[in-house]
């Protein structure tokens, strides 16, 4: 029996392995190529795992990690920023689409269990698909990007609260509805409560011993446990496990340690979602595309018609121009994971005919598949329908838009000692933005009352310093005392091909021309320039001239790096 579970996990890694890579040539999203690897290898075509229910528990944990991803992401500054789009124009398109799908599937005869989680899961759209996108082609801080931000998040939240609903939904049937989801209800808000006290008043206590140990796998370990912890509590209050992640996340969220564990988690995150991806695709019903095909295509074609109409007017009708409506509505306009997510955990609990929600997931796989050349070709989409006559206008007030923001162009210090602070008051003195990131927890407690934008983190993780958005950074100014962590995150950084300049501060200057070799633009050696300082201030005393003066301190520089 392990040897069959061993044997079963080996060929959905190596299928999903070969799916992903295949895809990506193509630029399809790798969800597409977790759902296709798991139809491959599905009992319902080659059959190579025959039980996919033997990894639905581990999969949900998939969901678990992504709503805790999500709430780590869910702060309250970003929602009150969007608080338009996101409460506003999110709660509207929503409801409108939900109720919009759920009569078009009530009127196609199905209860109203299945009603819901249908409708809700339609209403939804892919968060994956359309930010990784956006930020491809830097187009998240534009207006259409912002407004499609804005009903992303209050998609997110309407998906927690659906599947707080499915296991309510699938009730055994002896209480009324309304009672059941008034007891669910008023549970969940007992358990936010409790896990958003938890959250503020023991984790940031929690975090700060477990970085003083200086252990990366006790920080991961920490993290691992925190998030089982919060789903086994809301699992054992008959609630959805995701909803224990995502209250977590989002206390975590506001506190610095944000970036660190959303990097040590990704890893976790990204390959429990693809299994739980690879399963939903393992209870894909072959023959249905085989048998229905036309039917398919011509649902899925009207799935992202009927959604994007919607969407498109709703823009419209709450003032904005007909250009951003277009690319808001084609960004918006597919299934998404959250959806698939739904359908699949209505489906394990009973909600959903097996072959009802395999015709709904192949419909809202065809629409994710088409997503990614809806978004990179919404100009001409809009041009084609429009013909519009600002759309350069509104390139230009984009970009402007763009440029104001503080994730591009921004400066990340690394380190923030005596020399980082320095020169965050020098950048707060000229108005520019930036982002330190040092590992000492009692420093950043102190700089952090200061209102100092320093966070928790490691510096030589590539994936903390895009969290910090280093591709569109200014510069990097690096001051630690270590030269090998200086080393170490040079070599990642252009390893990346990051080419922003990068100042690094040394020692010694022996570690000049290496630091240089390894990228580094500018070597700033501790030791000589204190020196020369003093000696200018010496020379100066003594009556030199200032012109000789300048000119003997070059030459000492000069021939000092050159040894």
């Amino acid at each position: 029996m392990e040897h069959q579970f061993f044997e079963s996990l080996l060929a959905i890694m190596v299928i999903a392995l070969i799916s992903t890579v295949v895809l990506q040539r193509l630029r399809l999203p790798n969800i597409v190529a977790y759902l296709l690897a798991g139809v491959l290898i599905g009992p319902h075509m080659m059959a190579w795992v025959e039980r996919p229910d033997e990894f639905s528990f581990l999969a949900e944990f998939g969901v678990v990690f992504l709503l805790f991803s999500l709430g780590l992401e869910f702060s309250l500054g970003k929602l009150i920023a969007l608080r338009a789009s996101v409460f506003g124009l999110g709660g509207i398109q929503v409801a409108f689409c939900t109720l919009f799908f759920g009569g078009a599937v009530w009127l196609w005869g199905t209860n109203l269990e299945a009603t819901i989680v249908i409708a809700g899961a339609l209403a939804l759209s892919s968060t994956a698909i359309v930010t990784k996108e956006l930020s491809g082609l830097r187009q998240v801080h534009t207006r259409h990007g912002q407004l499609s931000v804005g009903i992303l998040l209050f998609q997110d939240l309407a998906a927690v609260i659906f599947l707080i609903l499915v296991p309510v939904l699938a009730g055994t049937g002896q209480e009324p509805l309304l009672s059941a989801l008034g007891l669910a209800l008023l549970k969940g808000l007992l358990l936010v409560v409790i896990l958003l006290s938890v959250g503020k008043y023991v984790l940031p206590h929690l975090y700060k011993e477990v970085a003083r140990a200086q252990s990366e796998e006790v920080f991961v370990l920490s993290t691992l446990v925190i998030v089982m912890l919060a789903a086994w509590v809301t699992h054992s209050f008959g609630l959805s496990m995701a909803l224990g992640g995502f209250v977590i996340g989002m206390m975590l969220g506001e506190s610095h340690f944000r970036h660190q564990i959303n990097s040590d988690i990704r890893a976790f995150k990204d390959i429990l979602l693809g299994l739980f991806f690879v399963t939903i695709g393992m209870n894909v019903q072959v023959s249905l595309l085989l048998e229905y095909w036309p039917r398919i295509l011509l649902f899925s074609f009207a799935l992202v018609t009927i959604k994007a109409l919607l969407i498109g007017l709703l823009v419209c009708l709450l003032g904005d121009s007909k250009n951003n409506a277009v690319k808001t509505a084609l960004n918006l306009a597919q299934a998404g994971e959250f959806g698939l997510a739904l359908l699949a955990l209505g489906s394990m609990q009973g909600l959903l005919d097996p072959e009802q929600a395999s015709f709904i997931i192949l419909v809202a796989i065809f629409s994710m598949v088409a997503s990614p050349f809806l978004i990179r070709h919404s100009d001409k989409i809009g041009n084609l329908i429009f013909g519009f006559s600002n759309a350069k206008k509104d390139q230009i007030n984009q970009s402007k838009i763009q440029l104001s923001l503080p994730n591009q162009n921004h400066v990340i210090i690394g380190g923030f000692g005596r020399v980082g602070q320095t020169i965050a008051r020098l950048m707060d003195s000229n108005d520019i933005d930036y982002i330190a990131i040092d590992h000492n927890i009692n420093l950043i407690s102190e700089q952090r009352q200061l209102d100092k934008n320093v966070i928790y983190g490691d510096c030589t993780n590539m994936k903390m310093l895009h969290s910090c958005h280093i591709e569109s950074a200014r510069m990097a100014i690096l001051t630690f005392s270590s030269i090998e962590l200086a080393k170490n995150t040079i070599e990642h950084i252009r390893a990346c091909d990051v080419t922003i300049p990068i100042i690094v501060r040394c020692c010694e200057h022996g570690d000049f021309n290496e630091l240089i070799s390894l990228g580094a633009d500018y070597v700033v050696p501790e030791m000589l320039e204190a020196c020369l300082v003093v000696g200018t201030q010496a020379l100066s005393l003594l009556e030199v001239a200032e012109k000789d003066i300048e000119r003997q301190i070059q030459e000492e520089r000069n021939k000092q790096l050159k040894h």
